[in-house]
C-alpha cells in the first residue's frame, strides 16, 4: 500500500511539473506579427504626420509588373474635413521611403518620395512635392556629378536630421564592376533656395 502511495504522489507531481511546463511554454510562444497585405492595385503604402490635423498617404499601384507603378499621394486635413487626392505620378521602379521636411524653412511641408530605378545599381531616384494648402509644387532633385555616377554602385541610405536630407552611399573605383573594393563613403547634405535644391558634401 505505502508503495501504491508513493507511486500515486509520484505521478501527481510529475503531471503537475508537466502542466507548469506546459503553461510556461505557452506563454512563452511568439506570436507572428501579420503585415498589412494591401487590397489589388495598390502595393505599397507609406503614412506621413506633418501634424495632428494633416495627413499625407502615399501609395504605389499599378497591375502586372512589380518592377513599375505609379504613385498616389492623398492629403487628409482633419480639421477642416478636406481629403483630396494631392497628386499622382509614375515611376519606373519600386518605392521605398518617404520623408517629411521644411528644408526652407518657409512654413510650407514638403514630401520626399525615395525609390529604386530598375536599372543595374538600383540607383535612388527621389521625387520633391513642396505642398502651399492644396497646391503641390514638383522640384527637381539634383542629379549625382558624372564623376560620382561613375563610383556609384546604389545601396544609398535616407535620412532627415535637423530638417534637412542626407543620403549616405559608398563610392568605388569605376573599374570594380563587382563592387568589392570601397574607396570611400559619401555624404550629401541636401537643402532648399528659394525653389530648387542646393546640395553640399559633408567630409566623413
Amino acid at each position: 500500500m505505502k508503495l501504491l502511495n508513493s507511486f500515486l504522489c509520484s505521478s501527481l507531481v510529475l503531471i503537475l511539473f508537466s502542466s507548469c511546463g506546459n503553461k510556461q511554454q505557452e506563454k512563452l510562444k511568439v506570436i507572428p506579427k501579420k503585415e498589412m497585405v494591401l487590397p489589388a492595385p495598390f502595393k505599397h503604402h507609406e503614412k506621413i504626420e506633418v501634424g495632428p490635423e494633416l495627413i499625407f498617404d502615399i501609395y504605389s499601384w499599378g497591375r502586372g509588373a512589380d518592377s513599375t507603378s505609379s504613385l498616389l499621394v492623398l492629403r487628409s486635413d482633419s480639421i477642416k474635413n478636406d481629403f483630396s487626392v494631392a497628386s499622382t505620378n509614375n515611376i519606373d521602379g519600386k518605392l521605398k521611403e518617404v520623408f517629411n521636411t521644411d528644408m526652407d524653412d518657409d512654413g510650407n511641408p514638403e514630401v520626399l518620395i525615395y525609390y529604386t530605378a530598375n536599372d543595374q545599381y538600383q540607383s535612388a531616384k527621389v521625387i520633391c512635392y513642396e505642398f502651399k494648402g492644396k497646391e503641390a509644387n514638383e522640384i527637381d532633385f539634383p542629379s549625382l556629378s558624372t564623376k560620382t555616377k561613375k563610383q556609384y554602385r546604389g545601396k544609398d541610405k535616407f535620412y532627415v536630421k535637423e530638417g534637412k536630407l542626407y543620403r549616405e552611399f559608398n563610392l568605388f573605383d569605376p573599374d570594380d564592376k563587382e563592387s568589392k573594393k570601397i574607396i570611400e563613403k559619401k555624404t550629401i547634405r541636401y537643402f532648399l533656395k528659394g525653389n530648387r535644391f542646393d546640395l553640399n558634401e559633408i567630409k566623413n
